[in-house]
């Protein structure tokens, strides 16, 4: 896969020095490159394990690399003949567009990316049938936009990393339609690719930071430069022309931006607000901000972390969601997606079991406050969460509940993740002789000391220049354990602590605040 998007992003490169320069060496070698795919696209076998492909295994790596392929051939069309352009037309291009029309991933980014990659090869061969066909079929592009694009305008997958993905293949589409003069069939994406750009503004901590709700690969910035720049001839914004004018890029050096020159305009704070068809909640009083994900809107791209939530006060941050890594390795599978990588309720040592919406119980914007419930958190657990900010600190109480007429009793507790140093403050006795539950997730854990509690204690958490007071009472006759675990960009390891205690029902409330 690599090799052979490496190969075609050379080719899009000396087709691009060809068209600077003239020289036909370049234009000759990057022709070639698509007389290679063409005599052996549908020769490839066809690939059917994750969408439809011969040029790749996986659909979704098909359509991505579709557009530098187009925008090869279009920068080649003053130099090959109109035989040649047939055959790749004819031999990669509408096959390629065929194998998309099959679609397995509908009303996702993949579905949409492969609604793009068909419209864009039905414009560079002005064939409407195949332009029709990715608009308004019932998997198409104008379907998924429909459906994903939420009334908080934030991606359906709830990521804000796939958001990003998303504006990214907009950004293709809509630049591609306007080469090759089309612009005036795609304004609804013009708007969609707006909406996606500036909602995350909504969710921005304020050393400007998002938080990572699902499983995205990277933590992202509010003001995202690369959605900014990929926009900023459709969509232009300070960040975006002014990134893109500083960039040494072949879009700069083509299209050179205009405008936007003077200062960085001012955003203001995130607000309370709670985001109902993402399941997410910003919690603000003063200076401290909360980010709550209490469900998932769809299965796609969910995690075990149901009732998390990250935790700032100004620029400094007190729990964060480190994110994942790639999907192919077993810290992901095993560990960051799981419920011990995240701020949530657990019982022996799991987290939520299948992706669930939850349910808002009471949402009072004016105290910071938000209460809610996921009854089906797992097969053996109802629980409930409140959450409040406060001008002082902020406050989380969580309620579970075993499920049947007389359950057994579980190991019932959670887990707070932290960038800050730990240290034990009151009401915690030394114990060496506990162990962990026995969850394949919390094997990644490694445990620095062992505690017993009564119904209260505290820790110090040292952040940087900041000090705070972790305080959890509630259920009594606890276990506490500090432990380290590993974050993101791996090989480095982070702070936790871990409580519970045995029941069939437990309470706890956390508190944290602000030490002198």
């Amino acid at each position: 896969m690599y090799m052979r998007q490496r190969n075609i992003s050379y080719a899009l490169t000396a087709a691009r020095l060809y068209r600077a320069n003239g020289d036909t060496t370049y234009a000759n070698w990057a022709a070639q490159q698509l007389d290679f795919y063409a005599d052996n696209y549908e020769r490839w076998p066809l690939r059917t394990d994750a969408g439809r492909a011969r040029m790749f295994r996986h659909g979704l790596d098909e359509a991505v690399n579709a557009f530098p392929l187009l925008e090869t051939a279009r920068l080649l069309s003053e130099f090959a003949t109109w035989a040649r352009q047939e055959q790749w037309a004819t031999r990669l291009f509408r096959p390629m567009a065929e194998n998309l029309k099959t679609q397995r991933y509908p009303m996702t980014n993949i579905g949409l990316w492969h609604g793009a990659a068909i419209a864009s090869v039905g414009m560079r061969l002005r064939d409407e049938s195949l332009i029709q066909y990715a608009l308004d079929n019932p998997e198409g592009i104008r379907a998924v936009l429909r459906y994903s694009i939420t009334a908080d305008s934030i991606w359906i997958e709830g990521s804000f990393g796939y958001n990003a993905y998303v504006i990214g293949c907009l950004a293709s589409l809509l630049k591609h339609a306007s080469i090759e003069g089309y612009a005036s069939r795609f304004a609804a994406e013009w708007d969609s690719a707006r909406q996606l750009l500036l909602a995350p503004l909504a969710f921005r901590f304020d050393d400007g930071s998002l938080p990572t709700p699902s499983d995205a690969t990277a933590r992202l910035q509010a003001v995202d430069p690369g959605s900014h720049v990929q926009l900023y001839r459709l969509v232009p914004s300070y960040w975006g022309v002014n990134r893109a004018r500083e960039s040494l890029s072949w879009e700069a050096l083509l299209d050179p931006p205009q405008g936007f020159v003077g200062s960085e305009p001012a955003l203001p704070p995130a607000t309370t607000r709670d985001f109902p068809t993402v399941r997410m909640a910003v919690l603000r009083a003063g200076d401290w901000q909360a980010f709550v994900h209490y469900g998932q809107a769809v299965a796609s791209h969910a995690q075990e972390e149901a009732l998390t939530y990250e935790l700032h006060q100004g620029k400094t941050a007190i729990t964060s969601d480190p994110g994942t890594v790639t999907y192919s390795s077993p810290y992901h599978t095993r560990y960051f997606r799981r419920g011990a990588a995240h701020n949530v309720p657990m019982i022996d040592g799991e987290g939520q079991s299948r992706w669930r919406p939850g349910t808002v119980l009471n949402f009072d914007a004016p105290q910071a406050r938000l209460v809610v419930s996921q009854p089906d958190y797992n097969a053996r657990a109802s629980a409930e969460r409140e959450y409040q900010a406060l001008a002082t600190g902020f406050v989380e109480t969580t309620s579970v509940v075993l499920k049947g007429a007389a359950p057994s009793p579980a190991r019932i507790g959670g887990a707070f993740h932290t960038e800050c140093t730990v240290t034990p403050l009151a009401g915690l006795t030394g114990s060496s002789g506990q162990s962990l539950p026995g969850s394949d997730a919390m094997s990644f854990w490694t445990v620095a000391a062992s505690y017993t509690a009564g119904s209260e204690w505290s820790a110090k958490l040292q952040c940087g220049a900041a000090a705070y007071r972790l305080r959890v009472s509630g259920s009594g006759m606890q276990r506490v354990f500090m432990a380290t675990e590993p974050t993101t960009p791996l090989p480095n390891r982070r702070s936790l602590l871990y409580y519970d205690t045995s029941a069939t029902r437990a309470n706890f409330r956390t508190e944290i605040t602000a030490l002198p």
